[in-house]
C-alpha cells in the first residue's frame, strides 16, 4: 500500500503544479501628457469626431478597469478637425497659442439671433497641459431685439481667457489618483454698443462678463472602442464648472428694468458638468456635456 501512495501522491503534485498559471504583468498606469496630443499641432494629421443622440450616451462610471464602446452608437453628425485646419496663430492677444482653427460664431440675445460671422478658435498645448485660450471675432455683427425696439452691435473683437488663467480641459500630467484642481477667477468678457430709445441709449458701450471656476479631477481609467478605433487606453477627466455672468453699461451695471425685458439677471450663476475622455496617443477620444439637472446636452466621439 506504501508503494501504491507514493506515486498518487507524486501525480497529484504534478497535476496541481501543471495547472499553475504565471501571474499576468501588471500594466504601467496611464498618464496623459503632452506627447498623447501631439497631433493637436500645426500641420498634424485631420480626425473625426461623431456627434450621437445624447439620449444614447451616459455618463461615465467611476473606477478603474471600465471598458466603454462608443462604436455602435448612431451617428447624428460628423466634424474633421486637424489637417489644414490647425494653422499658425496670427494673433497677438493669445501669445502662447500653440495653433488656431477656423469656425464661426454668433449672437443670441431675447430671442433673437445675430447673423453668423467668421472666428478663429485659440488653443495651447504645452507640458503644463490642453487649454482653450478663447477666440476672436472676425467681422462685426448686430442684432435687433424688436420687442424693444433696440439694437446690439458688436464689433470685431478679441474674447480671450483673462483674469487668473487661461481655461484647462486637460491639466498635465493627468492620472488616476491626482487631487482635484481648482481653477478660479477664469474671465471672459465680451463687447458691445447698445442703441434703444425707450432707455435713454444711443450706441452706449456695453460689456458682458463671465467669471467661471472649475474643478477638474481624472475618476476613471480604462479602455474605449470608437468608430474605427479599437481598444485605446483612456483616462475619464470631470470638469465641473460655475459660471457667474455680470452685464455692464457705460462703466455701470446694466439697469434691472432693461436685463429683465431681456430675460436676464445679473450676477445669474450657471453650473454643469463636461466629462472628457482622454487616450494614449489620441488626446480627446469623447466629449460629453452634462446641464444642472444631470441631463446629457451634448455627446461627440473621434471617429478615426
Amino acid at each position: 500500500m506504501k508503494k501504491l501512495l507514493l506515486p498518487l501522491l507524486f501525480l497529484v503534485t504534478y497535476c496541481s503544479c501543471d495547472k499553475t498559471e504565471p501571474d499576468p504583468t501588471p500594466q504601467t498606469p496611464l498618464v496623459i501628457t503632452k506627447a498623447d496630443f501631439s497631433n493637436n499641432k500645426v500641420g498634424g494629421t485631420a480626425f473625426s469626431f461623431s456627434t450621437v443622440n445624447s439620449a444614447a450616451a451616459t455618463v461615465p462610471v467611476s473606477g478603474e478597469g471600465q471598458t466603454w464602446d462608443f462604436s455602435t452608437l448612431a451617428e447624428t453628425s460628423s466634424t474633421t478637425t486637424g489637417g489644414s485646419n490647425f494653422v499658425t496663430p496670427a494673433n497677438a492677444t493669445f501669445p502662447s497659442a500653440t495653433y488656431m482653427t477656423a469656425s464661426t460664431t454668433a449672437w443670441t440675445v431675447s430671442g433673437s439671433t445675430s447673423p453668423t460671422v467668421a472666428a478663429s478658435n485659440f488653443n495651447e498645448v504645452s507640458d503644463a497641459g490642453f487649454f482653450d485660450l478663447g477666440y476672436s471675432q472676425n467681422a462685426a455683427t448686430s442684432i435687433v431685439v424688436a420687442s424693444l425696439g433696440a439694437t446690439i452691435a458688436y464689433p470685431i473683437q478679441n474674447l480671450n481667457y483673462t483674469g487668473t488663467t487661461k481655461y484647462p480641459n486637460v491639466n498635465f500630467p493627468a492620472k488616476v489618483g491626482n487631487a482635484p484642481i481648482v481653477t478660479s477667477g477664469i474671465v471672459k468678457t465680451s463687447s458691445y454698443n447698445v442703441t434703444a430709445t425707450a432707455f435713454g441709449l444711443n450706441n452706449t458701450p456695453g460689456q458682458t462678463k463671465v467669471t467661471t471656476t472649475i474643478s477638474q479631477e481624472v475618476i476613471g481609467s480604462g479602455t474605449a472602442k470608437c468608430r474605427n478605433i479599437d481598444a485605446v487606453r483612456v483616462l475619464v477627466i470631470k470638469n465641473s464648472y460655475s459660471e457667474r455672468t455680470n452685464y455692464f453699461l457705460g462703466g455701470a451695471p446694466a439697469p434691472a428694468a432693461l436685463l429683465t425685458n431681456l430675460g436676464v439677471v445679473d450676477g445669474a450663476i450657471t453650473t454643469g458638468t463636461t466629462y472628457r475622455l482622454v487616450g494614449e496617443g489620441l488626446g480627446t477620444v469623447g466629449i460629453i456635456d452634462v446641464n444642472a439637472s444631470g441631463t446629457i446636452t451634448n455627446a461627440i466621439f473621434r471617429k478615426g
